[in-house]
């Protein structure tokens, strides 16, 4: 996926000044997609430990944490270890209003797993992430208040986690 691309980069006027950005939401289904679409269905659930026993028709299929490391690690190979820093300019997963509550708790956990995951990873591979906040999604803009600890928890959980893996 984003090692198919930026095979040609400008060249660096200035040594040691060039960098790549990069946003992450995959997989879509689970990070974005506000309704099912005929391509396919949301997902409620990602990650190997967060998927519902009951409402498998909503668990990721794909993209979970072995594509998020696969991924994070072709980045550290094809540029970070040759000196061009990445950073990752937006991700993020958000919760979904589900009627069961055992399956909203399941989501909950679900998205602050993708998170915490996602910064874990891109961190461990030297990548700089920085988590999209929706407009009072994460805290209100407006007074500063937190609304949603749990996925901040998450966050600061998967940088502490963070191993940064050498050349």
């Amino acid at each position: 996926m984003f090692t198919d691309i930026m095979n040609t980069l400008p060249k660096d006027k200035i040594k040691d000044r060039l960098m790549v950005e990069i946003h992450y939401y995959t997989p879509f289904q689970f990070c974005l997609l506000k309704k099912d679409a005929e391509w396919g269905k949301m997902f409620y659930y990602w990650g190997k430990d967060f998927h519902s026993k009951t409402d498998v028709e909503r668990n990721s299929s794909w993209g979970e944490e072995e594509l998020v490391d696969s991924l994070f690690n072709g980045l550290k190979t094809k540029f970070v270890d040759k000196g061009i820093p990445v950073i990752l300019g937006e991700f993020g997963a958000y919760r979904r209003k589900i009627d069961n509550p055992e399956n909203q708790d399941l989501n909950n956990k679900s998205v602050e797993h993708f998170n915490k995951y996602v910064v874990k990873s891109a961190m461990s591979n030297g990548i700089i992430p920085y988590y999209w906040d929706t407009p009072n999604n994460l805290f209100n803009r407006n007074t500063g208040e937190m609304l949603d600890k749990g996925v901040l928890k998450a966050l600061m959980e998967g940088a502490k986690e963070s191993e940064v893996k050498s050349n």
